[in-house]
């Protein structure tokens, strides 16, 4: 139907859930293995699209996002889907809410919060801020093949692979990696008439 942001990116996938019925999960440890392996493919950007719904920090996440970033792989994470607005805000779920991550919320085709995506934490402190925001309703993505290989997809999981393509662009366009292109991406997002605690610094621009 159409292409993703960055379609001449060079893609890594790593498997960090198990086969686990009738929902897969993640160990903390399976996914930062996948952060570090990540780290030594040399991987400008590593995308993650899931999380936990716990308003804490998983500490153990602290030290292996900071060392990726300092090795110049930006990790772009999920913000969380427990939101039920206007009733319930939500908060940012680890690995999202590591300080060296970038904390990606969800907007719907009007620019408006999706009503899932969460807000940024009282209580994780700078980690747990919503950083940028992404299209995160109806967006038509891969699905398994027993569902018909295609669907339109809600999430805040829909958003950050839209603000990692985003990223692909940038690092292509300017040679930046790490801190650098977080603050790029930071710093030419758009303004919206939306909280910053919901939707951060505002909607992820491409280079022109």
């Amino acid at each position: 139907r159409r292409y993703g942001v960055a379609h001449g990116a060079q893609l890594f996938v790593g498997k960090v859930f198990n086969n686990g019925q009738p929902r897969p999960s993640a160990s903390t440890s399976s996914v930062i293995a996948g952060i570090e392996w990540a780290v030594t493919n040399g991987c400008r950007i590593a995308s993650l699209s899931l999380g936990v719904a716990i308003d804490q920090k998983i500490l153990q996440y602290d030290v292996p996002t900071r060392r990726a970033l300092a090795a110049g792989t930006l990790v772009v994470a999920a913000a969380g889907n427990n939101a039920v607005r206007p009733s319930v805000p939500g908060f940012v779920e680890p690995p999202a809410n590591a300080d060296a991550v970038l904390a990606v919320g969800a907007l719907d085709r009007r620019l408006r919060i999706a009503s899932f995506s969460s807000r940024s934490s009282q209580v994780t402190g700078l980690g747990g801020i919503v950083n940028i925001s992404g299209p995160g309703v109806a967006v038509f993505s891969s699905y398994p093949v027993s569902g018909g290989t295609h669907a339109f997809l809600d999430g805040t999981s829909m958003a950050t692979p839209h603000v990692a393509g985003v990223a692909a662009l940038w690092a292509q366009a300017t040679g930046e990696s790490g801190a650098a292109l977080a603050n790029r991406l930071l710093q030419n997002a758009r303004p919206l008439s939306v909280p910053a605690v919901d939707v951060g610094i505002g909607l992820v621009q491409a280079p022109q």
